[in-house]
């Protein structure tokens, strides 16, 4: 099969992917053979854990896998992980069972009263043909008389239960092995692993003879957002950390972890520490989340298993005497579980408290962000000799054709790169096709207050009061991609960079807020405050939508203004061009194709004030009709 990378102006990123995956799928195709014969239950574990990660690489690295066929493998995969899954899970069930077994009851080294359970005859033969399950588990309750039981003075009350706990469980495994060579089989015997490694060589190949590395701008950018998304994904779950009984929530939030840790340890091989102190973290969060999703289980599952064995008996011995024998046993475990997931929220509660105190995920943040910013010094400074020019943008507002002129203006005038205070949705036509072009541009964005209101739905709390600001936040979200939501919900609060001895400051409303507004009328004392404490050179900022300067100790404030909503009574798109070397700063105005911007609004039917306040350079207020109920 012919192969080529999607992101072909970055084979570097080609390379890092196969160089990351290949050594995931080698490892998948040496456990499958141990899957398939059963001799140890590790072999399932690691192909799991493999499958797993590959399928969170297939999602990272989209960009980089041609699209015609990714998604099939990743089916492929994914039905893998499934069969796994059940058979690991109750590998796992079978182990502690044992395991509690021998801790909790006391004469647990005499003759199994309930059955027999000869370990040896488990392992499934590697012809796949299975023995009956008499023949591998010999439970006999009918040689018992109901209600009586040999040594009934001597045995621990909880063994029978727990032997009839553990006997289903072996039962159900030894069930489901034929489903999980039958998958395995039929991965095998498609040649999608061929298929798949034959790819991913020949994108390393490709790349090599390119000469290219894998550290590229484009690679730390991509490691810098799906990690950011995994973590607002992961904080979303913080607010049921306060209540032991969101099970489902906690449970999603096991999943969010172990995606955060996929991601982590898939992008690990790109930082020269490798990420190495993070994944340990993760890990260890995972496993408390973990470990709570079991005591879930088992306390979920144990009354459906009460019942089951309840009829059981009732059915074969005519009367419910002899659950009574191992009904012990079952609510023993069952207590135990609930006692040990109350433990263990507590230790997620300490765990997750002692991250944030002790400065995590600041410091995560960071170091993700930090190579991301070397690169755009890098191409701050393309001529080490020469003049560096920036362009300074703020509030597009999803004004497609503001934007377009804007680059293009900046670009003539020499701009190297081009950074973005926020707030580049909302009341404009084009949201998803104005964060496309920022992405593909390789602008260095931050968020803005407006972008947040949208993703978090602050419409549907019934704020802003305003019909037309509700409209413009539900429009935006709605037609945003899911890809590009993602992107703007990973995109940081403000970003730091050093370009000639410069240290520069990019965010939206201020250091401490994404709300306050830093204008020409803020009092000085304000600025000095601020420029004490953010060791910075330069601070820009949006959020205003009217363009100011000014020097305060020393720091220079600059309000980019608006690219595509301005509120000065001037309509054109408004930017800020910053030079080093010699250094100044000013503000340029750019004539655009407002007609096609109002036409947009037009055809998709939002409200005439959107159209005026782009026509008029005014704010909504000002535009907007007054609303009675409202």
């Amino acid at each position: 099969m012919k192969c080529s990378y999607k992101n072909s102006e970055d084979p570097g990123f080609s390379r890092y992917t196969a160089e990351t995956m290949l050594p995931l799928l080698s490892q998948l195709e040496q456990e499958l053979s141990g899957v398939r014969s059963s001799d140890d239950i590790e072999y399932v574990h690691r192909a799991r854990v493999a499958t797993r990660r590959l399928r969170a690489c297939f999602t990272i690295f989209s960009s980089s896998l041609p699209s015609a066929h990714a998604k099939q493998w990743r089916k492929k995969i994914r039905n893998l992980t499934k069969a796994l899954g059940e058979a690991r899970d109750l590998d796992v069930q079978i182990t502690f069972v044992h395991e509690y077994f021998e801790k909790k009851v006391t004469d647990s080294g005499n003759e199994p009263l309930f059955f027999h359970y000869h370990e040896e005859e488990f392992r499934v033969p590697t012809d796949t043909t299975y023995p009956n399950q008499e023949e591998s588990v010999e439970c006999h309750p009918c040689e018992r008389k109901p209600g009586v039981w040999p040594y009934a003075e001597t045995i621990d009350h909880k063994r029978p239960g727990l032997e009839c706990l553990l006997f289903r469980l072996v039962q159900r495994r030894l069930m489901i092995q034929p489903d999980v060579v039958k998958v395995v089989n039929t991965l095998e015997e498609s040649g999608d692993l061929e298929a798949i490694a034959t790819c991913l060589h020949e994108q390393k190949i490709k790349a090599e003879l390119a000469d290219t590395g894998e550290s590229s701008h484009y690679a730390y950018e991509q490691a810098f957002l799906h990690i950011m998304t995994a973590m607002q994904d992961l904080f979303w779950y913080e607010p049921w950390l306060s209540d032991p009984d969101m099970i489902h929530r906690h449970h999603e939030m096991r999943i969010a972890a172990k995606r955060l840790r996929y991601t982590l340890e898939s992008f690990s091989g790109l930082f020269e520490c490798g990420l190495k102190s993070e994944i340990k973290m993760f890990k260890s969060l995972q496993d408390v989340l973990g470990d709570m999703h079991d005591c879930d289980v088992w306390i979920e599952k144990i009354p459906y298993f009460i019942k089951d064995e309840k009829e059981r008996a009732l059915d074969y011995f005519g009367n419910p005497d002899f659950f009574s024998w191992l009904e012990p046993g079952f609510l023993d475990l069952l207590e135990n579980r609930k006692k040990k997931r109350t433990e263990l929220f507590r230790e997620l509660q300490n765990l997750w408290n002692s991250m944030k105190e002790e400065g995590f995920w600041i410091r995560l943040e960071e170091k993700i962000s930090i190579p991301v910013q070397y690169s755009f010094q890098e191409q701050c400074e393309q001529d080490p000799k020469g003049p560096v020019k920036i362009a300074l943008i703020s509030d597009v507002h999803a004004n497609l054709p503001a934007l377009e002129a804007v680059l293009f203006d900046a670009k003539e005038r020499g701009a190297s790169a081009v950074f973005n205070a926020g707030d580049s949705i909302g009341y404009g036509a084009f949201p998803d096709e104005v964060m496309t072009l920022l992405r593909s541009s390789h602008v260095l964005s931050v968020i803005g207050n407006y972008d947040r209101s949208v993703l978090s739905k602050k419409w549907k709390t019934g704020r802003p009061k305003s019909r037309d600001k509700q409209i413009a936040m539900r429009y935006a979200y709605h037609h945003l991609s899911r890809e590009n939501r993602a992107y703007l919900a990973a995109l940081p609060r403000q970003h730091r960079f050093r370009v000639r001895g410069t240290s520069i400051l990019v965010t939206h409303g201020s250091p401490g807020s994404l709300n306050e507004y830093l204008v020409q009328e803020t009092p000085e004392t304000r600025f000095r405050e601020i420029a004490q404490k953010s060791m910075a050179d330069i601070i820009v900022t949006g959020h205003a939508h009217i363009p100011s300067m000014r020097q305060v100790d020393g720091v220079w404030f600059v309000n980019c203004g608006s690219v595509g909503r301005t509120e000065d009574g001037d309509p054109r798109a408004c930017y800020a061009l910053l030079s080093l070397d010699p250094f100044s700063i000013v503000h340029v105005r750019v004539s655009y194709d407002i007609s096609r911007a109002i036409d947009a609004l037009r055809k998709r039917h939002l409200p005439d004030s959107f159209r005026r306040i782009i026509s008029e350079g005014k704010p909504l207020d000002v535009v907007s009709e007054p609303e009675d109920s409202l």
